[in-house]
């Protein structure tokens, strides 16, 4: 066989795992709208926002990253900005409350998500300020110098084709237009190191049994677990399929201007399916506490490097 067939069959063969994925999206985006859904991950906890993630980004327990954002990057609100990779709408429906922009037009690859996304916006008033795509964005090309910043939370990561989205973004920008990104950086497809998660287990073998009940299985909690290859791309073959490669490839078609590491190279690990068993009460956080405190060391004495990150890019003034 040729090596030009195989690719060939390869491409098909990784087109069509991830189309099952972009349906996967579709019904993550609805469940995230459920009262009922349980915190399993350490970024959905709103404890663990307020009390780590929230401060080491802005300094304040209520200011997210977009918060930030418009607060440091966006006195003024851009005239229209490009969203990718935008799920239920979150993002825009937050960045236009806060004036991050006066409009966006957003892009998913899952069709579902979108839908989802476009009733939310006329639920909310915002129509007329949000327009919606379905999209792959490993292939779509858009239209240069339309955008005037660019915005992505938790997307980049289930990218394949960063080489191809980089460049489009960069096209797609106005001559000094940001970019901003919310991401996740780490090991790809999710293969921790065997120090990161000796130090995990570690953390979690201090935190008390009655906090370990795993969300999902009712089990306890009592190590962490590192997914085979095979696994990964059973369930989500986009997840974290390039992460490691973010940043390096962001720095060849951009300046960076700014990088706010906020850790989870532990805690996303320790606290997965167990998150949401910790409240804002004094005795839960004397729990998480030194598991905060013990990452925090780990990343300023470099024995570790942060797995999510907050990302400031400027788009140079030749394209």
């Amino acid at each position: 066989m040729s090596k030009i067939v195989q690719r060939i069959r390869d491409f098909f063969r990784s087109s069509t795992r991830d189309a099952r994925a972009f349906e996967l999206w579709g019904d993550r985006a609805r469940e995230r709208q459920s009262s009922t859904r349980p915190i399993l991950a350490w970024t959905d906890s709103l404890v663990v926002s307020r009390q780590y993630i929230h401060p080491t980004i802005s300094g304040l327990p209520d200011e997210n990253w977009l918060d930030w954002s418009a607060r440091r990057y966006f006195p003024t609100p851009a005239e229209l900005a490009l969203s990718i990779g935008s799920g239920d709408g979150g993002l825009e429906r937050h960045g236009l409350s806060v004036g991050l922009a006066k409009r966006f037009e957003a892009f998913d690859a899952s069709p579902g998500a979108v839908e989802l996304a476009r009733q939310l916006a006329q639920k909310h008033g915002l129509e007329d300020r949000v327009t919606y795509s379905v999209a792959d964005l490993n292939e779509y090309q858009f239209m240069p110098g339309r955008y005037d910043a660019v915005f992505a939370s938790m997307a980049v990561h289930h990218i394949r084709d960063l080489e191809h989205v980089f460049s489009q973004l960069h096209l797609a920008l106005k001559p000094g237009g940001l970019l901003v990104v919310n991401e996740f950086v780490g090991p790809n497809q999710f293969q921790w190191t065997d120090r990161q998660m000796e130090l995990a287990d570690d953390l979690l073998n201090q935190v008390p049994e009655r906090y370990r009940r795993s969300l999902m299985s009712g089990h306890i909690k009592g190590r962490v677990v590192r997914q085979t290859l095979a696994d990964m791309n059973t369930v989500d073959p986009t997840e974290a399929v390039r992460s490691a490669d973010i940043i390096p490839l962001m720095r060849s078609h951009f300046d960076l201007v700014e990088q706010v590491d906020y850790g989870g190279t532990l805690l996303n690990l320790v606290l997965e399916e167990i998150a949401g068993n910790f409240n804002d009460t004094a005795e839960d956080l004397a729990v998480l506490k030194p598991l905060f405190d013990a990452e925090r060391r780990y990343m300023d004495t470099n024995v570790i490097q942060s797995d999510f990150a907050i990302l400031v890019a400027r788009s140079r003034s030749s394209n």
